[in-house]
């Protein structure tokens, strides 16, 4: 869809190689492909969910049983001891706190998701911005070779007394302003390739970045992950509160043996037991009305995410489909930029132009092409709020389906 916006950009992308042949490139997808589940940010992200699997299972584990052996009066006439087990029965309560801590893994999880998102979002930023960096010190070198060539002709030229030495002069600050601005670029496309390798520790030292064509608009078929992980947080609130109302414990149950040794006789029989707490005073009043809280609480979130997602999600739309549409519309205008350059250089060495003429067409087409570049980054910018807005990232790889990390050797396309 947006490649024939890229075609007079990449193309002076390629002429700005300096005459490398076959540099090592690194495409986006390969960049993002070191996000698997053994990625720090990744493993460090994954800890709520570990936490909530632990809270699950801590809440479906009945309790244990309790066993206990008393002898009365072991040296006397009438020895006694009992042989008793007793356990505490699953109360009402147990079964709405399962499906509460179960709701509270699913949030989790949804949570997880949408932080792994976060990181894929901060690495496609991170390589945008390295490569649109990169893409800009190319494009300035390029230009600044071509008016040094320009300059060292006109040079040649006055030495012969066929031109103004003062053309040339022009031309050589000109090359000289370039140079300084191909030095701006270069620090900035260090700095942004320093940010990158913090997501990207093995770098190599020599490949350079592919420049990302701006995707698709994702679909917006589910809801994002902050409004499914504040539905789970509404169901997980609803559930604690519907256990917070149940007061009631279950009894406790006791079975067991009991030996009564008098003399020479003895009376052997079981033991059967029930324990209950009568709610009398503890009704979990305190519980409910905390449960309560947590539940208004709850439903307020989900709305106000919602809104939030609606109200976000128009926006940038919008955003993107303007800024892509008129990526497309200036590529195509840009794409016949060699031709004017071209012609602009032949109309001066004939006489048919001035030097200013020149020097404006080319201020032209480098402020044009720079531009562009701008309108790209924002593209890549608006795409990736729409990515981050429809929250979906798809399964993480796992370290032995992660594709490899090595840096392709392939031309830029």
């Amino acid at each position: 869809m947006h490649r024939p916006a890229l075609t007079g950009l990449l193309a002076a992308l390629l002429a700005a190689s300096s005459g490398a042949q076959n540099p090592p490139v690194l495409t986006e997808a390969g960049f993002l492909s070191v996000l698997d589940d053994a990625h720090p940010a990744v493993l460090e992200s994954a800890e709520s969910v570990a936490r909530a699997e632990a809270r699950l299972l801590a809440s479906r584990t009945l309790e244990n049983p309790v066993v206990g052996a008393v002898r009365e009066d072991p040296e006397g006439p009438g020895r006694q001891t009992d042989l008793v087990v007793s356990w505490q029965l699953p109360d009402a309560a147990k079964r709405p706190e399962v499906g509460s801590r179960e709701q509270e893994l699913e949030a989790a999880r949804t949570r997880f998701a949408g932080q792994v998102l976060a990181h894929r979002l901060a690495m496609r930023k991170a390589y945008a911005d390295w490569a649109v960096a990169d893409a800009r010190r190319r494009r300035l070198s390029a230009q600044a070779e071509r008016v040094a060539s320009l300059a060292q002709r006109e040079a040649a030229r006055t030495d012969r007394g066929e031109a103004s030495g003062l053309d040339a002069h022009r031309l050589r600050l000109a090359a000289t302003g370039l140079r300084a601005r191909v030095a701006l670029a270069a620090a900035e496309s260090e700095r942004a390739r320093a940010e990158a390798a913090t997501w990207y520790p093995e770098l190599p030292a020599d490949v350079h970045p592919v420049l990302p064509e701006v995707p698709d608009a994702p679909s917006f078929d589910e809801p994002d992950t902050r409004v499914r992980a504040a539905a789970a947080d509404l169901e997980a609130a609803r559930l604690a509160r519907e256990a917070a109302g149940r007061f009631v414990a279950s009894p406790e149950v006791s079975l067991g043996w009991q030996s009564e040794e008098v003399g020479r006789d003895s009376i052997d029989g079981p033991i059967v037991g029930l324990s209950w707490s009568v709610p009398l005073f503890d009704r979990r009043r305190a519980a409910r009305d905390a449960a309560d809280a947590s539940l208004d609480a709850a439903t307020a979130r989900l709305e106000l995410a919602r809104r939030a997602a609606n109200a976000s999600r128009g926006g940038a739309q919008t955003s993107f489909a303007q800024l892509s549409s008129a990526l497309v519309r200036t590529g195509r205008e840009l794409e016949a930029n060699e031709r004017m350059l071209d012609g602009a250089e032949a109309a001066f060495r004939h006489g048919e132009a001035s030097l200013t003429d020149l020097l404006e067409t080319h201020r032209s087409v480098t402020e044009a092409e720079l531009t562009m570049l701008d309108l790209h980054e924002a593209a890549l910018e608006a795409h990736r709020e729409l990515e981050r807005l429809a929250g979906s990232t798809g399964p993480i790889a796992s370290t032995n389906d992660a594709p490899t990390r090595s840096p392709s050797r392939e031309n830029t396309p």
